[in-house]
């Protein structure tokens, strides 16, 4: 009587290592750009918190801050806990930043990701931009008299 061995054959286990590649590469893909687009939220909340202090600050005064530090000011604990998602830094230049002087459509004061940079036009009007892996986000937040 002969026995049989039983248990897979290199061909059967190579097949299997090919799908769990190519399984595995997918997951990757999708975790990467999964982690991007929650950056990309989170910088847009960061900018969505510096148009509600804008405001308030409008309600405090007549008119709209000339300074993202007395915009920042009015965060909770004056804005050091707004945190940069990709740099997990906070505070100014880290995490925000002002533009004293802009155009109709403003662009970031800064080249680092994570940065919302607050710009206002003589107290009547400002702007926030907020800046993506990849380059200012395309929503721009503003504000008038």
């Amino acid at each position: 009587m002969r026995q049989h061995d039983s248990g897979f054959t290199l061909a059967e286990l190579l097949i299997t290592l090919v799908i769990l590649g190519i399984v595995a590469a997918m997951a990757t893909v999708n975790y990467v750009a999964a982690q991007k687009r929650a950056r990309e939220a989170s910088v847009k909340a960061n900018m969505h918190s510096f148009q509600l202090a804008a405001e308030d600050f409008n309600l405090r005064s007549p008119s709209y801050s000339s300074t993202a530090d007395s915009v920042a000011a009015l965060l909770p604990m004056s804005g050091s806990t707004m945190c940069n998602p990709y740099t997990k830094t906070a505070g100014r230049g880290q995490a925000w930043a002002d533009q004293p002087v802009w155009q109709a459509r403003m662009v970031s004061a800064s080249t680092q990701p994570g940065v919302v940079t607050y710009g206002d036009s003589a107290g009547a009007l400002y702007q926030i931009v907020g800046r993506g892996s990849s380059g200012d986000l395309p929503l721009r937040l503003t504000g008038g008299s």
